[in-house]
């Protein structure tokens, strides 16, 4: 290894060198006097060897340095070990066994290489990934369990694992993956982030990069609700491998009869293909895609998608009421008058004595819909009231509301079934002891500013974030801009169930503590109250032009807010029991919620139980669980693990029904498990931009040699040290000197 000498001299460099020839012409004369008493080719190999070493001595004198990086202070710089924990790591290319287990083994034959070489300089940590990254131990590492994660995202990758030991200095990443990254984050603008920290990333591509011939489908209806006689369309998608060129015959079903069929031309990774359907009455009605087989397709069980659409027979009549309009009003405003199915009233206050209303009238013409009208105030009475299926309320509506409109508000819950959203945090003075009774959360007076959310398990299970895209709703969060705002909570009520929580902050940011609940609601009597503690949620319907495929997000988040709100509230008439499933397609894994409420029954006497058949024929007993705290209500989850159609039937001893049923259906939609050909060009970019390399399994013995390489050329805090005194110096100079002693008394110089 070259070292970039410089000098120091302990003496000037004339004296050194005058000093230096004086010896060398003495130890001439003397082996020259010593001409009678020895040969002269054993003088000349003595004259050399002394004359060598006061050359040595000389150089000595001269304080040769080298430039060594300064060693931070206190903790060894952290070098980071992260391997690839996706479903794709199963594929079993990488030498006849899975990828998985091929990483393990090359850790395992190179780990006292590998490992006592990075832990001499270097405090290593290791790190797991698949949609996110997570710290574990040794051991998790060299005898890993079967990979399961249902993405692979390489951004979350490196800035989770960095970003968890980012008080401790960087030495640099060992990353090994198939490079599968299909979770849509921008891969570059991580590694010239990490390049700026100056953190290398050395890569260890893993499996083959050749894929197999296959397409699947997936399918989902523009909403998650259709309205009797109400134009909709079914969104199918084909993803190919193998097939750019080819022409794919989609065919539809409804309710096993044959619709139609569109031909399509497969291109890129994914086309897409609408369907328009309608239904003349309501009910829930099953739509089946079918796409022929193409030559020798690798997996045909994947060209078929079922749908179920839950078609209801009236619109829904919502008042939005601002007593302080912001940017939040005008985007929500006019994604609820976008909503086919909404008759929308809002009532927006000015000043103290100026109000004014917009009313949209049904059935109307577009261009005449909508009337203003001034000097308007709230429903009065209880019939004013109850004419709208949901309010939704910003903030100080306790200026607008009198103690009688107030006490409207509770019956209209528990009597009517109605539903609230309070929409931008608390909407009221913190003295208003009705309407903060009726939150899920206690408010405070603090905020944090630009923050993000995320789901909570129930979320993850909730409707409301069912976005229609094959991504994940939480992956999908993480990509949406942050909120300006959102109201931190004192408590949560015992009977509130938290769907979304404030993401924890990054470093730099203000401090989160407990995590904080962004997005709950509560059952309210017959109703439902709804909290969005956020501030901003108007910039999900202003995207970028990097995010424009997520444009109807923000009109999808509140239009199957307010339906979930209203349809899952009421029971259906002559009903003393409604029995519903959370959503009617699943991922294989996913959470399937069953939830059971009751009105006029008596406890004692009810015990439910929900028989559910899988697509082979099998049943399972499901046991509900009663909710302690909301008397007459039950629950239950069920995770299935097969693709298909189920059908879940709630049986029930007293009320009616005595019998209900739903259908839902289950779908391995993951790209991570159905393509999963290596991508050795991302992980070779990443280690190109960084300053790393791009390495093979069988070159990790050679990485504490690579990073201890790149800290010497990179670090730039350098200072200088003695390149002379080393034992092999010294140990030479007396060697030489010992060596002529002995060569000189053999010969009878001595």
């Amino acid at each position: 290894m070259p070292w970039n000498l410089t000098f120091d001299p302990a003496f000037p460099v004339p004296a050194i060198a005058g000093l230096g020839a004086v010896l060398a012409v003495l130890v001439v004369l003397a082996y020259k006097r010593a001409e009678g008493r020895a040969g002269w080719i054993r003088r000349t190999l003595l004259a050399t060897i002394r004359l060598t070493a006061l050359l040595g001595l000389l150089l000595v004198l001269l304080r040769p340095m080298r430039a060594e990086p300064v060693q931070a202070q206190g903790a060894k710089p952290v070098f980071a070990i992260v391997t690839d924990n996706s479903a794709s790591m199963r594929t079993p290319d990488a030498a006849g066994e899975p990828r998985y287990r091929a990483v393990a083994n090359a850790l395992t034959n190179s780990k006292e290489a590998l490992l006592t070489g990075l832990a001499s300089r270097y405090d290593v940590r290791f790190f797991t990934f698949a949609k996110e990254a997570r710290e574990v131990s040794l051991d998790k590492i060299l005898d890993p369990a079967e990979p399961q994660g249902t993405a692979t995202d390489l951004n979350e990758a490196l800035i989770q694992s960095t970003g968890s030991i980012a008080s401790h200095p960087v030495a640099g990443m060992l990353l090994i993956s198939d490079g599968r990254d299909n979770a849509g984050g921008n891969l570059e603008q991580a590694a010239i982030h990490l390049k700026g920290t100056r953190t290398p990333v050395w890569t260890v591509p893993v499996g083959s990069d050749t894929q197999t011939k296959d397409l699947f489908v997936t399918a989902r209806l523009s909403q998650n609700f259709l309205f009797v006689k109400q134009p909709a369309s079914l969104k199918v998608s084909l993803s190919q491998s193998g097939y750019s060129g080819f022409y794919a015959k989609v065919n539809l079903y409804r309710e096993d009869e044959y619709v139609g069929a569109q031909q399509v031309m497969l291109k890129g990774n994914a086309v897409s293909v609408d369907f328009p359907v309608q239904e003349d009455a309501k009910g829930v009605f099953r739509y089946a895609v079918r796409v022929d087989p193409l030559p020798d397709e690798a997996d045909t069980g994947n060209n078929s998608r079922t749908v179920f659409a839950r078609v209801v027979d009236e619109k829904s009549r919502v008042l939005l009421v601002e007593a302080k309009p912001y940017w939040d009003s005008k985007f929500l405003l006019r994604a609820l008058q976008k909503d086919p199915n909404l008759e929308v009233t809002s009532v927006f206050q000015l000043t103290p004595d100026k109000a004014f209303a917009i009313a949209e009238k049904p059935g109307s013409d577009p261009a005449t819909k909508a009337t203003v009208t001034q000097g308007v105030h709230l429903p009065a009475s209880k019939d004013e009231l109850y004419r709208y299926d949901c309010l939704i309320f910003g903030k100080d509506i306790d200026t607008l509301l009198s103690s009688e409109q107030l006490a409207l508000l509770r019956a209209y819950l528990i009597d009517r079934g109605g539903s609230i959203v309070f929409s931008r945090g608390r909407a009221y003075e913190q003295d208003n002891a009705v309407l903060s009774s009726l939150e899920p959360v206690e408010w405070s007076d603090e905020t944090l500013r630009h923050a993000r959310i995320e789901l909570t398990p129930e979320g993850l299970d909730s409707p409301l974030f069912a976005f229609g895209r094959p991504l994940a709703p939480d992956l999908i969060l993480r990509e949406l801009p942050d909120l300006v705002s959102i109201t931190k909570v004192e408590s949560e009520k015992s009977l509130s169930v938290i769907l979304a929580r404030v993401a924890q902050q990054e470093e730099g940011s203000e401090a989160l503590g407990a995590q904080v609940a962004a997005i709950s609601y509560q059952r309210f009597g017959r109703g439902k109250v709804m909290s969005i503690g956020t501030a901003g949620l108007w910039r999900w319907a202003f995207m970028p032009p990097a995010l424009a495929e997520y444009d109807d997000i923000y009109q999808r988040f509140w239009s199957q807010m307010i339906r979930w709100l209203i349809f899952e509230s009421d029971f259906l008439p002559g009903q003393e029991i409604s029995f519903r499933t959370s959503q009617y397609a699943y991922n294989v894994g996913e959470r399937v919620l069953f939830s059971v409420r009751t009105q006029f029954v008596d406890q004692q006497d009810y015990s439910p139980e929900v028989t559910v058949k899988a697509p082979d024929g099998s049943t399972s007993q499901i046991a509900l669980s009663p909710d302690d705290e909301a008397p007459g209500t039950y629950s239950a989850h069920y995770q299935p693990e097969k693709e298909g159609e189920f059908e879940a039937t709630l049986r029930s001893t007293v009320g009616e029904p005595r019998e209900a049923s739903e259908r839902f259906t289950v779908y391995a939609d993951s790209i991570e498990s159905r393509f999963v050909a290596a991508n050795p060009d991302a992980l070779q970019r990443i280690s190109h931009t960084t300053g790393g390399d791009t390495l093979t399994l069988d070159q990790l013995s050679e990485v504490p040699q690579l990073v201890e390489a790149f800290e010497r050329a990179a670090r730039k805090e350098q200072k200088p040290t003695d390149a002379w005194d080393t034992m092999e110096v010294f140990s030479a100079l007396i060697g030489l000197l010992a060596l002529e002693w002995l060569a000189r008394r053999r010969t009878g110089l001595v």
